[in-house]
């Protein structure tokens, strides 16, 4: 009896050590910094994180397949924190997406490794030629002292063959944070990074080899441990893409993915009514969307000389409706952020309404003007032909010039 409860004494100091983690979020306002380091102007989590009200992203490109490595350097010169006192101050996260570590500056590298430990920074790497054991050439992470907090061995390369990812652990705390309905027609990935599980880790899904080669050997696919105070998730399919037609980042909850997973690893446990969570992200989704075509609607029409007056002020009405929102959704309070998001998706597609007016005014008038104008040039014109067509009629031809010559 007595072995039994150490065994189950045991066990949950285990589970807790494994789920436990110092929350890391900027103290002033609440919100998960996130340092993206990839290709974010492509297809991305980046695209993503832009409209989540809890995270605030700093993109960083980093990756460095088919461009110059001055230009890859240059980018992490300007914007990867300049000491490790930034990066523990103004990081919460930091996502290595298919990005090299050839790129980074001196020093950063070791500053990720000891700010994970000591202050709770969280890591996120996904797969992809630069990433864990490279491939086409890039080196590999197991060479840099990142490899020590990595929850996998870089093993292998990025070998062609494609990989059907499969969640081998439902129960997991992140797994139970991501609705998972469709998944199964996005789960085909076009090559992914060989990986080995370090002891310790715990592994959430596998990749089954498809193809001639290696057919039904399974490798890890999504990892993740805690290491001293921090937390890392390893990839070994990428976030950026994947098989035609089932891209993982077409998959409808893609975006629930990526973000939950900022949150898990800045331990931050998503509220529990997910599907809630998927409609209120959408709906800012949505409203991001929506601002966009607003906002090229105004820059059109300002053209042609439009009053967009009462567009700037509905909107102006959205944007603090909108910081109400999202100072709901921070503190996690989804019901409220939900019905305060949808009265700001009503306003915005009222300004367009509006902006379409303005348009619609503008138009008009331009088609009056230019009618105006046309009208008007049509009746000099004519005025003046008339006007020779019956002056031609006061002259009268003569037989000597005055030259005296004969006319004819």
């Amino acid at each position: 009896m007595r072995s039994a409860i150490i065994l189950g004494m045991a066990i949950v100091l285990l589970v807790a050590t494994a789920t436990a983690k110092d929350l890391k979020r900027d103290p002033d306002t609440g919100l998960i910094r996130v340092y993206y380091i990839g290709a974010p102007f492509w297809a991305s989590p980046y695209q993503v994180y832009k409209y989540d009200p809890l995270i605030s992203a700093t993109p960083i490109a980093g990756n460095m397949y088919g461009l110059p490595a001055t230009m890859v350097q240059r980018a992490m010169r300007l914007y990867m924190p300049r000491s490790k006192e930034d990066m523990v101050s103004k990081c919460d996260i930091i996502g290595l997406d298919d990005t090299t570590w050839y790129a980074f500056p001196p020093q950063s590298i070791h500053w990720m490794t000891e700010t994970c430990r000591e202050n709770a920074l969280g890591l996120f790497m996904a797969g992809g030629f630069e990433s864990f054991g490279g491939g086409t050439g890039f080196p590999s992470w197991e060479t840099t002292v990142l490899d020590e907090v990595m929850p996998v061995k870089c093993v292998g390369g990025y070998p062609s063959w494609d990989g059907m990812n499969t969640v081998t652990n439902p129960d997991d705390v992140f797994i139970r944070s991501v609705p998972w309905d469709e998944y199964d027609q996005h789960n085909m990935f076009d090559g992914y990074n060989v990986v080995e599980l370090k002891q310790g880790a715990i592994e959430l899904s596998q990749v089954t080899r498809l193809g001639s080669t290696g057919a039904g050997i399974k490798d890890p696919g999504w990892v993740w441990w805690d290491v001293g105070n921090g937390r890392f998730f390893a990839s070994a399919p990428g976030f950026r893409g994947g098989s035609a037609g089932m891209s993982f980042i077409l998959w409808k909850h893609y975006q629930d993915f990526v973000c939950n997973m900022v949150y898990f690893l800045a331990g931050l446990t998503p509220p529990s009514d997910i599907n809630l969570l998927y409609a209120t992200r959408q709906r800012f989704k949505d409203i991001y969307d929506q601002n966009q075509v607003i906002t090229g609607t105004i820059d059109f029409i300002s053209r042609f000389g439009a009053d967009t007056r009462k567009v700037d002020s509905r909107l102006s009405e959205a944007d603090v409706r909108l910081d109400d929102a999202r100072a709901r959704f921070v503190d996690l309070e989804l019901v409220e952020s939900k019905q305060i998001a949808d009265e700001v998706f009503g306003m915005l597609q009222d300004a367009y309404d509006l902006a379409l007016d303005a348009r619609d005014v503008a138009m008009y008038w331009i088609f009056v003007t230019e009618w105006l104008v046309v009208s008007a040039t049509g009746l000099i014109c004519g005025f003046a032909v008339w006007t020779l067509m019956i002056k031609r009629r006061l002259y009268r031809e003569v037989k000597v010039t005055r030259g005296g010559g004969a006319g004819g």
